[in-house]
């Protein structure tokens, strides 16, 4: 499956984010994220971010905060979020209505990685996580929960290490 957009919404109503998500062969997706759900998300984005950093360039491990924090840089400035989601008539592989999910898994294969998102019974959807979708799709959470007012502090993966491992801490093994 190609992505072509997504697109994240808060409703209001259900006390939810809406993400939608539709791909080049014309299929749209529909999902509920749940505070919760998110909660379980955010912190396997933040590592599936670091593996493809690991995976792509593995000597820059050791500076692997800085690497990430220039990259989201880029990558999201070089992101175009005001071009509108596309609304033209889709198909549904899931139906039109929302799929609540409820688990998510990852997929390691040598290209990278897949991520796996499900309701608790029935169909989701897997599809291959890269930087460039990455980058933007975290932005566009945190910006979406900060105005849900849920009070969550989604902290991206170069901020999560500096937490881990503040400058001149020393790390004994």
């Amino acid at each position: 499956m190609n992505i072509h957009q997504f697109n994240l919404h808060f409703n209001p109503e259900e006390d939810r984010i809406i993400f939608r998500l539709n791909t080049f062969g014309r299929e749209e997706f529909r999902f509920f994220f749940t505070r919760r759900f998110i909660k379980l998300l955010w912190p396997v984005l933040q590592q599936l971010l670091d593996n493809d950093l690991k995976r792509r360039a593995p000597e820059t491990s050791h500076v692997s905060k800085a690497v990430l924090e220039f990259e989201r840089e880029t990558v999201v400035s070089q992101t175009n979020f005001q071009q509108k989601y596309v609304e033209t008539p889709m198909t549904y592989p899931l139906g039109e209505a929302s799929v609540l999910l409820s688990r998510i898994q990852v997929k390691q294969v040598p290209q990278g990685d897949i991520l796996c998102l499900h309701p608790s019974s029935g169909s989701g959807i897997e599809f291959m996580v890269s930087n460039t979708f990455l980058h933007p799709f975290c932005k566009l959470l945190a910006d979406t929960v900060s105005k849900a007012d849920w009070n969550m502090n989604l902290i991206s993966a170069p901020q999560m290490m500096q937490a881990q491992n503040p400058q001149g801490a020393k790390v004994l093994h």
